[in-house]
């Protein structure tokens, strides 16, 4: 077990309960981020005395020096989640470019030179096309990756130059692509707005999901274990997994909403237009590889994050 953790982009939503869950398995965690006052915002899921055991790194992972005095802090391994959203790599794909893909080959390149042999990192489903390019608008683990936007093309660079850090300087690394994500801290992204609505459901305030159909929905907590899990994991290659967790409908959502929030209840919608993505056929490749992970059933994780966000 790797004791001492860099979490690069610890003030974002997996970031964020990566940090959590690491300093509740007593592990020493360093946080690397752009704007270190915004870890605050991690007291929705931890206590004071629980983030004060965090060592604060602040700096850009666009700027080498910035990365290289992370690891100069003495770390085992590192998880790099630092990156812009899809929205803001649409709106400025040079700075896009910059933190998302210059970012992760500087955390390769301080990974290799502080002697670290792995690095796991986030990729995205953004990687992949849309559904009218899959046979049965369904993709896996060998689908093409066919990526629509900036984001996901900076994405796929990401997995392309992880196999030749690999071949060529010996880093190994384990990438994770997740799908969508909610919970508490998951406040940016074209697919964040359930998340919201659980937020104004606790209010009883209405409140429109931004899109429909269905789509594979992942925990926070489960997602942020499973980058645990993929540092903890041997690795002695370049892969690259897509994070299952089960395809669910928005109907499913707004029950689950409605049943956490019953004053809520009928005023939760959602555009009925679904996700321009194909939907995900899990083979549990990930699973194979870091072994087996935690699944919150869709109810239970909807219904924690409601009571999270009540007691603020």
């Amino acid at each position: 077990m790797n004791d001492s953790i860099l979490v690069t982009g610890a003030s974002g939503c997996i970031g964020g309960w990566v940090v959590k869950n690491l300093v509740e398995q007593g592990r020493r965690v360093v946080a690397f981020d752009l704007f270190p006052e915004n870890l605050k915002k991690l007291l929705l899921i931890m206590s004071e005395a629980d983030l004060a055991k965090v060592e604060v790194v602040p700096g850009d992972v666009s700027a080498l020096d910035d990365v290289r005095r992370a690891f100069a802090a003495g770390v085992d391994q590192v998880i790099h989640l630092a990156a812009l959203q899809l929205p803001f790599c649409k709106a400025d794909p040079v700075k896009g470019a910059l933190v998302n893909v210059v970012g992760t080959q500087n955390v390769f390149q301080a990974a290799k030179e502080a002697g670290l042999e792995k690095v796991v990192y986030s990729s995205s489903t953004a990687v992949y096309g849309s559904a009218d390019e899959y046979p049965d608008a369904t993709f896996g683990h060998w689908s093409p990756l066919l990526p629509k936007s900036f984001y996901g093309a900076y994405k796929q660079d990401n997995e392309i130059c992880a196999k030749v850090w690999h071949a060529d300087e010996g880093v190994a690394s384990i990438g994770i692509r997740p799908f969508v994500v909610y919970g508490p801290l998951r406040d940016q992204g074209m697919t964040s707005t359930p998340t919201s609505a659980i937020k104004a459901a606790v209010r009883a305030q209405a409140y429109e999901i931004s899109y429909g159909g269905a789509a594979e929905f992942q925990y926070a907590d489960d997602t942020a274990k499973a980058f645990i899990a993929a540092a903890d994991a041997r690795a002695s290659g370049a892969a690259c997994y897509n994070l299952g967790g089960g395809t669910v409908t928005m109907e499913r959502i707004v029950a689950a909403i409605e049943a956490a929030c019953p004053q809520a209840r009928g005023k939760i919608t959602f555009v009925d237009q679904p996700l321009p993505f194909p939907r995900h056929n899990d083979t549990g490749e990930l699973e194979k590889a870091v072994g087996r992970l935690k699944w919150t059933p869709l109810e239970e994780g909807v219904a924690q994050s409601a009571e999270m966000f009540k007691r603020l």
